[in-house]
């Protein structure tokens, strides 16, 4: 940590090492506030975790607040054929094939009962022989 700027340090758009360069916000913590924007208001830093009310009124003199800038998403092209993922994490992306619970149910029996089948017919032809 440095010394404490005088001017105030914009809480939706600064970078790490602004936000650190303010006395009492180290780099756990500023990259706290970074994971949890965009802000309302200065109050809303409290739902960072390591900012109660008492850091909250040590901080406020050296924060301000601009306009939230939206977290970014990726942009994709859809293509109207291809169904959308439901989750994304990096490049895999997960899909649900069965829309109800009956046919997930139902599935999860083919698949069990296939394997069950397959062990059967195992122990049939290890017996037979």
């Amino acid at each position: 940590m440095s010394d404490s700027k005088t001017a105030s340090v914009d809480i939706n758009r600064a970078s790490l090492d602004e936000l650190v360069s303010i006395k009492g916000i180290g780099p756990g913590l500023g990259q706290g506030i970074i994971d949890n924007r965009p802000y309302e208001s200065l109050d809303d830093l409290v739902r960072v975790p390591g900012i109660n009310d008492n850091k909250l009124a040590s901080l406020k003199p050296f924060l301000g607040i601009g306009e939230a800038k939206p977290k970014r998403t990726p942009s994709r092209q859809t293509d109207p054929g291809k169904p959308e993922p439901i989750a994304r994490l990096g490049d895999t992306e997960a899909f649900v094939f069965f829309e109800n619970r009956n046919e997930r149910q139902d599935a999860l029996l083919i698949i069990f009962g296939g394997f069950i089948l397959g062990l059967i017919l195992l122990m049939l032809r290890r017996s037979n022989r």
